[in-house]
């Protein structure tokens, strides 16, 4: 079994066009798929990434309009990151988002310079510099991003999970997915010692249990490249949990979902991508439909506002 990193990470929105502004136009990530929810079609999903939607470079929202306010807290994977090349492309991004009347803060994480921001949601950011540690080889550059290539986002970072108890998310990643410790004194699971991009930061907390709203983080979902790799998970969590998962075609993937200790994991492989119907210089410029909606296609529409 074979797990690479982060796939993709899904959030709540609460306005899909205000959404696709700043992640496209303020961020300079790529748009690279709009569609709707497949169990919910009358909802947008918008994946923003690198020029093809690299799996590990996905940011994914589902547009709720009547959605209320995030209440943080436990049992929640409770913030994201997302790579710059080093501390140039991090100044350049603060004066960026300042010229926006974005509130950006200096800080540290995992031993690395980084700055802290929130979305039009309330979700907080990390943009980290890499810095010298590896990236896959596989991330792109966005040639339609407005952002210069020398500063551009690379991908996702490390994600942080707060649990009430932290012992059996150990578990699960160490015995059942195959992560190894980082650094015991901050629990830091990874798949690779020389980078960040496969990250996972579990923090034990006992407060309330967060509440989902606009900014919550509905799910990660981690690389399976293959369709063998997706199975090997399923069989080792139905054994594991007495489960009996099934994998859904989602047609730019496959995926199946489980929820461990009250944080829902999604596993996705990488083929066949968004580009198994779409040219790369056309991803994102219209409403893309997997084949089976695409006979609903005009009602979908009549449910959807233009974005």
């Amino acid at each position: 079994m074979n797990i690479t990193g982060h796939h993709h990470i899904s959030i709540y929105t609460k306005n899909a066009q205000e959404n696709k502004s700043f992640y496209t136009d303020v961020l300079g990530l790529r748009l690279v798929e709009k569609s709707v929810n497949q169990d919910n079609p009358g909802m947008y999903h918008l994946f923003y990434g690198d020029e093809t939607g690299t799996p590990g470079t996905l940011v994914t929202f589902f547009e709720i309009p009547t959605i209320g306010k995030n209440r943080p807290g436990t049992d929640a994977v409770s913030q994201i990151s997302l790579l710059v090349p080093n501390q140039s492309a991090l100044d350049y991004f603060q004066d960026r988002l300042e010229k926006e009347n974005i509130p950006v803060y200096k800080t540290h994480y995992l031993n690395q310079n980084a700055i802290t921001f929130q979305d039009p949601d309330g979700l907080k950011i990390l943009l980290i510099s890499n810095a010298d540690y590896h990236t896959p080889a596989a991330w792109r550059k966005n040639p339609y991003s407005n952002v210069p290539e020398n500063y551009q986002i690379m991908g996702l970072g490390p994600v942080e999970i707060t649990v009430k108890d932290q012992a059996p998310t150990v578990t699960f990643l160490q015995d059942i997915l195959g992560y190894h410790l980082r650094d015991s004194e901050e629990t830091i699971f990874t798949l690779d010692d020389d980078s960040l991009y496969s990250d996972l930061v579990i923090i034990e907390n006992q407060n309330e249990t967060a509440r989902p709203g606009r900014g919550f983080v509905h799910h990660i979902a981690l690389n399976t490249p293959s369709d063998d790799d997706l199975n090997e998970v399923r069989r080792r969590i139905n054994h594991e949990f007495g489960e009996y998962l099934r994998v859904i075609d989602r047609y730019f993937f496959k995926s199946l979902y489980f929820r461990h200790n009250k944080i829902m994991f999604e596993f996705a492989t990488e083929s066949p991508g968004f580009t198994v119907d779409t040219l790369v210089k056309d991803l994102g410029k219209s409403l893309n439909l997997p084949d089976f909606l695409e006979h609903k296609r005009a009602e979908i529409e009549s449910r959807l506002h233009k974005i």
